[in-house]
């Protein structure tokens, strides 16, 4: 009988687990690089991915940024490939069931705000708030 090998995701001690515990609607979390902050942001759309019809954005200042080496691109294709997640490159997007998607957007102008007015989106995520 072949072993199964099985892949646990969670957040590490301390900051991590510290921001995706929280109980509120809206969480800024800061700290110096390395903490994991990013990868936070990555996890929280995870606890969702069964629920028809969740869908999350989470948005950097420009699209350079989220297909940058090491950006959210790279660092989500770790982590949602080990979940059966679909990836669409080509729209920055995340699959995760027919009603259920993550999709990486900018903002990198003020106009751009419009191209969201009216979104149900029950998951909205910034990184890098700073630079907004």
């Amino acid at each position: 009988m072949a072993e199964s090998k099985i892949t646990v995701i969670r957040p590490q001690d301390g900051y991590q687990m510290a921001f995706l515990s929280t109980s509120a609607d809206i969480a800024i979390g800061g700290g110096a690089a390395g903490v994991g902050k990013t990868y936070s942001l990555l996890l929280e759309p995870l606890r969702h991915k069964n629920v028809d019809g969740f869908v999350s954005v989470i948005f950097r200042r420009t699209s350079p940024q989220i297909r940058n080496e090491g950006g959210l691109w790279d660092t989500s294709m770790s982590l949602y490939n080990l979940v059966g997640a679909k990836p669409r490159e080509s729209s920055l997007e995340w699959v995760f069931s027919e009603k259920n998607k993550l999709k990486f957007s900018h903002l990198e102008y003020e106009k751009n705000i419009f191209d969201w007015q009216g979104s149900q989106v029950p998951f909205i995520g910034f990184d890098e708030l700073t630079h907004f």
